[in-house]
């Protein structure tokens, strides 16, 4: 009985840790996270994200910094225009703004690239604006 009790116990706490590893290894965009680009509170994480995407899918070399200056207005523009192009699974305005529906084609394609940097950009989805979870 000793052992049967012991094994039900192991059991708990082999499913419990089982289901903390895929709770904290799947990253989630967080729709709440606000807009970027100029007019809006920008944070120096957020942009630095925005700037990371940017160079990634341009070939643009914008420092990544984490402020939101001219090229990378510029910047996030091209990135807006190369996916209406190539890959956007809903047309972008080309406004040079960093919103829900620009995070949300950008993450679900970065999702898909694997000759992306799949860590940076998991960490990136946390704090850029997306309309669902996308990673």
């Amino acid at each position: 009985m000793k052992h049967l009790k012991a094994l039900q116990s192991g059991a708990v706490g082999a499913a419990a840790v089982a289901l903390l590893a895929v709770g904290t290894t799947t990253a989630q965009a967080d729709p709440g996270n606000p807009t970027v680009g100029y007019g809006y509170p920008d944070h120096a994480r957020q942009v630095a994200c925005v700037q990371f995407f940017v160079n990634w899918y341009t070939g643009m070399r914008i420092e990544v910094d984490g402020k939101f200056g001219p090229r990378t207005q510029l910047g996030v523009k091209r990135l807006q225009d190369i996916s209406n192009r190539t890959w956007a699974t809903q047309e972008l305005a080309v406004d040079g703004v960093f919103g829900p529906r620009t995070g949300q084609v950008v993450l679900t394609h970065a999702k898909k690239d694997r000759g992306m940097d799949q860590y940076k950009a998991a960490s990136c989805s946390h704090v850029l604006p997306s309309y669902s979870v996308v990673y």
